[in-house]
This record gives C-alpha cells, structure tokens and sequence, in this order.
C-alpha cells in the first residue's frame, strides 16, 4: 500500500512527535531510553555523493535534502521543485540538491501535467529528505515528491552529483 506524499509526512510528523513524548515518559519514569538514536543526528558522520558531502545544517537552521536516482523512466525530464513561486532545485536524473531552510512549515511542489507537493516541519538542527521519482503519466512523465530517510541516500547518495542552479544557463548557450 503507498501512502500519499501528505499521508506519509504526516505519520513521519507524528511518529517524531511520539517519540518525544515516549522519551519524556521514559525519563520521568526515570527508564533508560533510546533518546540518542533519535537525537544523534547532528554527531552522524556527513554523508559522501559524487560532489563532495553533506553535513549539518547551519546553526538555527534545517536542511532538506531533494534527490532524484538515476533511472531508465523519465531520464530525459526534469524534476522541477518550488516552494511556493520560487524555484529551488531542478533535477535531472542523478542529481541532488540541499535547501537550507528556517525551521518551520514549509510547502514543496512539483508542476507539470499534475501538481505533486509535500510538507514538511523543518526542526532547527535537523535534516530531511525528499526523493523526487517520475512516474508514467497522460502525455508525459510526472514528478513525485515522497518522503525519504538518511538510509536510502547515504545508499544512493554515492552515485549521485551536485545540482548547480548555473547549470542551466551554461546549457543554454
């Protein structure tokens, strides 16, 4: 069963939410609890892609972390992503792209022959990912944000090279 990209987020929000209070519960009932996985973001080694690594986000800030794997489908179409009007990656297929962002709501989307989007919480200190896929659509290929975790890119991050917003004026001339 695949959860929306909403839906998704929404039980990823909740369960962060439920392991805080579980952690709260367990200190005041004075247990040991697994606080430090939860926590130990900011101590996890940077992760390695093509184009160098990725660490921590700024001091007071988030990151999020949008990636689109090399695949056979929709190879030739890009994965354009904005937050609200304002375009803030454009992904080919084996491309990365890290968004720093102030903690917070934010909304990404997609656009083309069906608008996708995801919202996220952005916690200071903490890092998010979002892969982007193209699926099969009407006319052409459409643009899926989905949620993702640190696993699945350190995996895929190894193959994967830097977006650089000039690319595309150098591609177009």
């Amino acid at each position: 069963m695949k959860l929306s990209p909403h839906v998704a987020q929404q039980s990823v929000l909740w369960g962060n939410k439920m392991k805080l209070k579980l952690a709260a519960l367990g200190l005041a009932l004075g247990l040991s609890v697994p606080t430090v996985a939860w926590a130990a973001q900011a101590d996890e080694a940077p992760l390695v892609t093509k184009s160098g690594t990725i660490g921590a986000p700024a001091s007071g800030k988030g990151q999020v972390v949008f990636f689109r794997t090399g695949s056979m489908m929709g190879a030739a179409l890009g994965c354009t992503v904005h937050e609200g009007d304002k375009q803030v990656a454009r992904l080919g297929s084996g491309k990365y792209y890290v968004v720093e962002a102030e903690p917070g709501v934010h909304l990404y989307n997609t656009r083309g022959e069906a608008k996708d989007e995801i919202t996220l919480e952005v916690e200071e200190g903490e890092t998010y990912f979002v892969r982007c896929n193209i699926g099969m659509g009407v006319m052409a290929g459409r643009a899926n944000l989905s949620p993702s975790d640190r696993a699945t890119f350190a995996e895929r991050g190894k193959k994967l090279k830097m977006w650089e917003p000039n690319e595309e004026k150098a591609e177009a001339k």
